[in-house]
């Protein structure tokens, strides 16, 4: 009961839909104004920004959300993972940071203003560029320019546009 009746007062300016059905460990940093969603878990050490929202059955590793971030339901950001200002992150999104082949864990970078489409992957230690987009279904494999757009597994750049649609006239 101690969790339940605590968060309010650890966090006074941070909205929980739901005290009783979050859980936020030690030392983790959450700005004034932020939303967090029910059956969501914030591992010690993470530091999410002022007026974010974080959706409900999340769950957020050490790691850094900057501001004006948007991290929908059911997302997965993996330890080391970091979101840079006014990011947008689609429900069902998981970041990873393994390789599985025993190297050093590797941490993605999601750079400000990014859009991240509901249910990608985003890979090990891939970078996606400022102001940049991943269509929704993705598996980004690889690091994504500036204001690029990718789409599809794995995710590839596509040019705004409808090419490959027939021909209408």
């Amino acid at each position: 009961m101690k969790i339940m009746i605590e968060l309010p007062e650890r966090y006074p300016n941070v909205l929980f839909y739901n005290p009783r059905l979050v859980e936020v460990q030690e030392n983790v940093l959450i700005g004034d104004r932020t939303r967090i969603g029910s059956f969501t878990l914030l591992h010690a050490g993470a530091t999410i920004g002022d007026r974010c929202t974080i959706g409900s059955h999340c769950n957020i590793c050490c790691c850094e959300i900057g501001h004006n971030v948007s991290i929908q339901t059911g997302c997965h950001i993996t330890r080391g993972v970091t979101i840079g200002d006014n990011v947008f992150i689609g429900p069902g999104v998981v970041t990873l940071n393994d390789n599985l082949n025993g190297d050093e864990l590797r941490f993605p970078t999601i750079m400000q203003g990014a859009r991240i489409g509901g249910g990608s992957v985003i890979l090990p230690g891939v970078t996606i560029g400022k102001g940049a987009l991943v269509g929704a279904g993705s598996v980004v494999t690889r690091d994504v320019a500036n204001g690029g757009v990718v789409v599809g597994n794995p995710a590839r750049s596509r040019a705004f546009g409808f090419q490959d649609s027939p021909d209408t006239n």
